[in-house]
């Protein structure tokens, strides 16, 4: 029996998950959950950095007095952001969130300094503008200083691997979300970094996904009363985790939806697929774990009906998010669409309001009731779904015959039938708890306790439940895919 401590953080939660590999098997056990989120300070959004720490740790010491024997442990966040550290080692600064409004009007003056063919040539990542590049071409704009104190930047999982072991360096996977790093040489992007004014001491050494990095600090083993425990750097971008735990033996080709607060729909490549076409789409060309490329689109997702859900509660409706369902299941069907990925819906805030003002500006009957806008919301997701899968067969020249839908989307059935509906495809859900099962099986592949990614999968795969959604109401949702387009 192995045991591994996972820490899997998102945007609006984290926890310390508990795995066991025993018996041909892999199973998780929470050990500590916590909320996290963005703080507003004086017109900005930040991280609580030092209390996710503070967290991590109370997870890791129930961990220990469950009795677990830990092999290791390791963390996994959410991507693009960072910190940094000064010459002595010392945190430099509040790490800001991604949505912060300084990287709003970004583009352009990051444009004029190396063209958007320029940078996507050499990193085939997808142009968002809360990716690390536009972030850190802000603080240049802006002269940041503590961009002028610092001396390397980390990124939000490895600057807390940082703390548990004194590691400095960044993960494969979480480096290539950066829009920094170049697939090509395996190394950071350097002529973009040095258009853009910045250091290149301030950039760590890239270490491969699944690597060893240290034991726990003497500090720390003084404070929680253990021994050396080793600390890994698993895929520290929780897609890449996500992904890592995708259990297909399908032989044709298969997608994957990572489905959460954000929803990353993409395929496995061997290497990356840096195209003209590529660029046109704006697909992105990601690490993942074992040296492949995840070839994929951010969709916005479930933020959509987590945001209408929070406005809500402000007006003093609570609901479930099992009654945010049935309203949608209820309500009128291809009424009116939005696009999901318009830049009105990535601030926090006014979601109804946004999507019924969506639709008011685009001449679609506006979506009153809870219901009418939430199946604005979920139809249009499922929507986008179906254009992205034609448009990486477009790029690919692969026909994809199964959508492998994983995380915690897995849970919103009225979605996942909507989506099988609008791909013409099978859907297969499950495991929920992809990313930390990714997060245990890159443990284990790190430790040599299994021998390959694919031989994770067949563990997750074994132990785990999932779910066939099968389409219907084809003709329909053909003919509803027709109106979605014509008001993106």
């Amino acid at each position: 029996m192995k045991q591994y401590l996972a820490f899997d953080l998102g945007a609006s939660s984290g926890r310390a998950m508990l795995g066991t590999i025993d018996g041909g098997r892999v199973t998780l056990e929470e050990m500590h959950r916590f909320e996290n989120g963005s703080v507003a300070i004086h017109g900005g959004l930040y991280w609580n950095f030092l209390g996710l720490f503070q967290e991590l740790k109370t997870g890791l010491r129930k961990a220990l007095e469950s009795g677990a024997k830990l092999s290791s442990i390791a963390v996994d966040t959410w991507g693009v952001d960072y910190l940094f550290l000064d010459e002595k080692g010392g945190l430099a600064g509040i790490p800001h969130c991604y949505r912060d409004p300084r990287v709003d009007d970004v583009l352009d003056w990051t444009f004029s300094r190396i063209s958007k063919e320029s940078i996507y040539k050499l990193t085939g990542i997808q142009f968002m503008n809360l990716n690390t590049i536009f972030q850190l071409a802000a603080s240049v704009r802006d002269d940041d200083p503590v961009l002028r104190i610092a001396d390397k930047m980390l990124f939000i999982p490895n600057a807390l691997t940082y703390l548990f072991c004194g590691d400095v360096s960044a993960e494969y996977s979480i480096a290539t979300t950066s829009q920094l790093f170049n697939p090509s040489t395996g190394d950071w992007a350097w002529e973009i970094i040095d258009a853009l004014g910045l250091k290149r001491d301030l950039f760590p050494a890239i270490k491969p996904s699944c690597s060893v990095v240290g034991v726990l600090s003497a500090q720390l083993q003084e404070e929680l009363k253990c021994g050396p425990i080793p600390v890994v750097l698993v895929g520290s971008h929780d897609t890449a985790s996500a992904v890592a735990a995708v259990p297909a033996t399908d032989s044709g080709p298969w997608a994957y939806l990572s489905s959460g607060t954000w929803s990353l729909l993409g395929i496995e490549l061997p290497k990356p697929l840096i195209t003209e076409a590529a660029l046109a789409a704006n697909y992105t060309n990601e690490g993942g774990v074992g040296g492949t490329i995840r070839f994929l689109k951010n969709i916005m997702g479930l933020w959509l009906i987590q945001e209408c859900r929070t406005e809500w509660k402000r007006q003093g409706k609570k609901y479930t998010f099992d009654e945010l369902d049935a309203f949608a299941d209820e309500a009128e069907p291809f009424r009116s669409f939005i696009n999901p990925n318009d830049n009105m819906f990535t601030p926090p805030g006014d979601m109804p309001g946004r999507i019924s003002e969506y639709c008011r500006r685009t001449g679609q009957p506006v979506p009153e009731t809870p219901g009418q806008i939430l199946r604005t919301a979920l139809e249009s997701l499922a929507m986008r779904y179906r254009q992205t899968l034609e448009e990486i067969e477009s790029l690919t020249g692969e026909k994809i015959s199964k959508l492998h839908l994983v995380g915690g989307g897995c849970k919103n059935i009225v979605l996942n039938q909507f989506t099988a509906n609008a791909i013409g495809r099978p859907v297969q859900t499950g495991p929920i708890e992809a990313t930390a099962l990714g997060n245990v099986i890159g443990q284990a592949l790190a430790l040599g306790d299994i021998g390959s990614l694919q031989e994770g999968r067949e563990l997750i795969k074994n132990s785990t439940e999932s779910e066939m959604y099968l389409p219907s109401d084809e003709a329909a949702w053909d003919a509803a895919y027709k109106a979605f387009l014509a008001v993106q």
